[in-house]
């Protein structure tokens, strides 16, 4: 039987009539690998790009797990409550159906809510780590009889500082239970975490590790801070496809999205960590449902931006390393689509494009570093010299591999 069909991953028929339903074909290659081992018991380090598939490779398994009987069993936790609810949806689309119940623990919500929904013990917790360690303060959940534990996204959840709350949520749960540990990358301190917490695990790699998708075209326009904002307008203009544009911190997303405002540019929303969990949600919902075609995000909530056909990438504010460029770029380009990526790069951005040009296996160019300026103090009895006028910067343009272009940038009023 042909590997690469659903029926030959061992799952059960009414699961199998609603992934058809759903209109998934084929599993992708990350499924197709995850999916038979996780159900036989199996602990799994499993490195995979974004877009690939990897939420339905945890989710499906632990459906067959925990159908028909009373109790938790699982818990799955995330770095970031964007990441939960859209875990939340995926079990909710595959599970409820089936019986199963399941109960998503984040910051912003009400403890007494979240109180109540536990006392009914779901199948499943979807959960942040601070958040299910303010319910362990409290009393209001035990995990003495889970099962199976997921990591999704271990490499972002050490990033932000949660290694005191995974080792809380750890000593919590029996040694028997089987983990899965999902990673974009395996960094050192990843691997470290892995070999303390699983037990003979089989590792799964599916494409290369550190890079980004084949199907995103990825260029480079090279400028300086002052004209970044005039770049991104005549890219918004010039492409008028749902766009995700990254910042590199909140307040330079709130910026960002009142100098578009301010500039008659309406169709943009913003999505960062100062906004409330219901504006948030909304944020993201009204991006889904296209009533807005950009969304203005920080890498904080970035990689729980799970939306089919984003047309562009577009990174205002370059990261700051390759992990964060590949999770960005991921966001286009999913489930072997195609998509865009293009990044603005300043002076001060080269460092880590010398990076990405690694990933790549290509030099796109660009500008050098700025240097420092000299410290040495004039001589005596000379006059200083005029600094010649500064010349203008020139928006400069490269594919990967080709040699930088000048372009002219016209920017084009709307129709």
């Amino acid at each position: 039987m042909d590997p690469l069909d659903w029926k030959s991953l061992g799952l059960r028929e009414d699961l199998l009539n609603l992934i058809e339903k759903a209109g998934f074909k084929t599993p992708t290659p990350v499924q197709a690998e995850a999916i038979p081992d996780a159900m036989d018991g199996i602990d799994l380090i499993v490195s995979a790009q974004t877009g690939t598939g990897k939420t339905a490779a945890f989710v499906f398994p632990i459906i067959e797990k925990v159908m028909g009987r009373n109790g938790t069993y699982a818990l799955i936790l995330v770095p970031t409550r964007e990441i939960a609810n859209q875990t939340q949806a995926v079990l909710t689309e595959f599970g409820k159906p089936l019986g199963i119940t399941s109960v998503s623990l984040i910051g912003g919500t009400d403890l007494k809510v979240d109180a109540e929904a536990l006392r009914n013990y779901p199948q499943v917790i979807v959960a942040t780590p601070g958040r299910l360690c303010d319910h362990l303060e409290r009393g209001n959940i035990w995990l003495e009889y889970l099962e199976m534990l997921v990591l999704d996204e271990a490499d972002r959840m050490l990033e932000m500082g949660f290694s005191e709350q995974l080792n809380r949520v750890l000593k919590e749960t029996p040694q028997t239970r089987q983990t899965l540990l999902f990673s974009a990358t395996l960094s050192p301190t990843v691997e470290k975490l892995a070999n303390k917490i699983l037990h003979e695990p089989r590792r799964i790699q599916v494409g290369k590790p550190s890079r980004a998708a084949i199907t995103v075209d990825q260029k480079f326009i090279f400028t300086d801070e002052a004209g970044k904002l005039r770049m991104l307008e005549n890219l918004l203009y010039d492409d008028r496809g749902t766009t995700i544009v990254f910042t590199r911190s909140k307040d330079c997303a709130a910026k960002l999205g009142r100098s578009l405002r301010n500039r008659g540019f309406g169709q943009a929303t913003q999505l960062h960590s100062d906004l409330s969990q219901s504006v948030r949600e909304q944020a993201l919902q009204d991006f889904k449902e296209g009533r807005y075609r950009v969304l203005i995000a920080t890498d904080v909530v970035g990689r729980g931006i799970h939306v089919d056909d984003v047309a562009h990438v577009i990174n205002y504010d370059f990261p700051r390393d390759v992990e964060d460029y590949i999770h960005r770029i991921g966001r286009t380009g999913r489930a072997e689509s195609l998509g865009k990526a293009t990044s603005l790069v300043t002076p001060r951005d080269v460092r880590v494009l010398r990076d990405v040009e690694k990933i790549l296996g290509k030099s796109v160019g660009g500008p050098k570093p700025s240097a420092a300026p000299s410290q040495a103090p004039p001589r005596r009895n000379s006059a200083p010299k005029k600094a010649a006028p500064p010349k203008a910067a020139q928006p400069q343009t490269a594919e990967q591999g080709e040699p930088v272009k000048t372009t002219p940038w016209k920017l084009k009023s709307e129709s």
